[in-house]
């Protein structure tokens, strides 16, 4: 015999259905706001990412620290070609990434739209400093007209202001909200601590900063710096008066050996990376993932030989500090906040330090070990 609900029943499954919050019949949809200012929304966590700028793999450890890579079906070359020690360090710790779709750097070349249609992504994430170049060729217009989201982050145009942004994004993205306000929560605490106490220093307390930007990479020239934006905000917020700010509109710029000897700084900042095997006639300080800390002093110490640099104060005292090239486009670029901000003003940061971070940042954030080195100082010169 035929079952069936008396009409009466009917009526009510109807009105109790029609009660039942939206999330039992369809899934709440994710709504994002990123760098650009872009409103995304996404159906369900991202399951299939493009990632078109490969060093932010760092920042997907701290928003998805358990199993970071397991969204990525395609990443382009940058990792390779920018930042080798990362490279080698997530192809021997990932190995399941060397198997992924590689393509060129979109600062390098034009996206791929065709491409990007056959990896069928659900979520393509960009640099915003290509989001112009993107307009411009057509790309966003194409990728819109196939309902395929794209997201800007940056951590390097504007870092300390779209970090937080950007973790955020990829949290919500992701569908891990907990693990990106966590790591926001000790960025935000750690920056407003240091912006906090250099706010009060005058002018003439704030020492002149002169930072030489990939220092050596290519061989004996100088000098390469870095205007307002990048490691010369970093350079205010940790209480310098970065020399480059007042001479560059934009992110960097070459300054004469001339006018590095007339500015006089108090204290020579330097980047450096492992560069050996992209330019071999690198003598620049090879920090990072693998670096030794007997090499990279030496090769600070070649540095400060060389015609110019050699006849400074602040080389001859040896108020010279090298620090990791990769922290101008990395989600960690607070801790090298820190590390200068202890190294200019060793007294007003007495309490703080930055290796003990980076350890922190690295095993509970990260759930990676840390090894290598980050930054280096020169032991004050004895005084006459």
């Amino acid at each position: 015999m035929k079952k069936f609900f008396p009409s009466s029943w009917k009526s009510l499954l109807a009105a109790v259905a029609l009660c039942l919050p939206l999330t039992t019949v369809q899934a709440e949809v994710i709504k994002m706001k990123d760098v650009a200012g872009r409103d995304i929304q996404l159906e369900h966590p991202a399951k299939r990412i493009i990632l078109a700028d490969s060093r932010a793999l760092q920042a997907l450890q701290l928003v998805q620290p358990d199993n970071p890579f397991q969204s990525v079906i395609a990443l382009d070359d940058s990792l390779k070609t920018k930042a080798p020690d990362l490279y080698s360090l997530y192809m021997k710790s990932q190995p399941q990434l060397a198997k992924l779709p590689v393509f060129q750097n979109p600062y390098m070349s034009d996206f791929s739209v065709e491409k990007a249609i056959v990896l069928n992504p659900d979520l393509i994430i960009f640099d915003a400093g290509v989001e112009k170049k993107l307009v411009g060729s057509g790309a966003m217009k194409q990728l819109a007209a196939l309902n395929i989201p794209v997201a800007f982050i940056d951590f390097r145009l504007h870092p300390l202001a779209n970090t937080t942004i950007s973790i955020r994004l990829l949290g919500q993205a992701l569908g891990n909200k907990k693990a990106a306000e966590d790591y926001i929560q000790f960025y935000q605490s750690r920056l407003d601590s240091i912006t906090q106490r250099t706010a009060s220093l005058t002018a003439a307390q704030r020492p002149k900063v002169f930072i030489e930007r990939h220092a050596g990479m290519t061989g004996e020239e100088c000098c390469f710096t870095y205007g307002a934006g990048s490691f010369g905000e970093f350079i205010r917020v940790a209480g310098g008066d970065n020399i480059g700010s007042a001479l560059f509109k934009g992110k960097n710029g070459v300054m004469s050996l001339e006018q590095l000897i007339a500015s006089n700084p108090d204290a020579y900042l330097m980047t450096g990376a492992d560069w050996g095997n992209t330019y071999h006639q690198s003598i620049g300080v090879p920090l990072g993932y693998h670096a030794d800390r007997d090499l990279s002093l030496k090769r600070i110490q070649a540095l400060l030989t060389r015609q110019g640099v050699n006849v400074l104060n602040a080389t001859k005292e040896q108020r010279v500090m090298a620090v990791y090239h990769q922290f101008y486009d990395s989600p960690l670029n607070v801790l090298v906040v820190e590390a200068i901000a202890k190294f200019l003003h060793p007294e007003l940061f007495g309490d703080l330090d930055p290796q003990a971070d980076i350890q922190m940042v690295h095993e509970k954030f990260m759930q990676q070990p840390l090894n290598g080195l980050f930054w280096l100082a020169l032991p004050p010169a004895p005084s006459a």
